[in-house]
């Protein structure tokens, strides 16, 4: 007995519908993110929002820390502010804002400027407006960053619309 050939063919097709087949772990992921997995037609478009998605995070992340480093609270300048008014013999109350309290302390600062030519009032004078000036480019920063959280939710929100088609 010989063999003289052996033949043998083996395939198969194998075929994936594009209907929502993803993997068990990017349905996580997008759902951890917000996102609904429904709306995704394929594991690569779930791949790219997932690290557009991770990305828009990190970057707050990386914008709030620093900028946590720079900044005081708003209580804080405040505080400074109410201590700045008080050295200038200014009434507050507990309702005032950094805004009404800077244009008092301002106000005041400009009228005793017109009042006193002595050196040494001068000198306090502009101390007090070295202070004003502190607290004024604080709050300055303080309301860019709050701006910017602001954005950067907007834009989630509005990407988030989107692929929901809520829109």
């Amino acid at each position: 007995m010989s063999v003289n050939s052996i033949s043998s063919t083996s395939g198969y097709n194998l075929t994936q519908t594009t209907q929502n087949k993803l993997s068990e772990e990017t349905k996580r992921k997008l759902q951890a993110l917000g996102i609904d997995p429904s709306t995704v037609t394929s594991e690569s478009q779930a791949q790219a929002l997932i690290a557009s998605a991770q990305q828009k995070i990190q970057e707050t992340k990386n914008e709030s820390s620093s900028q946590n480093t720079c900044t005081t609270s708003e209580s804080e300048l405040i505080s400074r502010a109410k201590d700045l008014a008080s050295k200038l013999n200014i009434s507050t109350s507990t309702n005032d804002t950094l805004d009404n309290l800077i244009d008092k302390i301002s106000t005041r600062l400009n009228t005793l400027t017109t009042e006193q030519n002595n050196n040494q009032k001068s000198n306090e004078i502009n101390n007090y407006q070295n202070e004003l000036n502190s607290i004024q480019n604080e709050y300055t920063g303080i309301s860019k960053s709050q701006n910017t959280l602001l954005s950067a939710m907007n834009i989630t929100a509005n990407m988030n619309k989107l692929m929901l088609g809520i829109q």
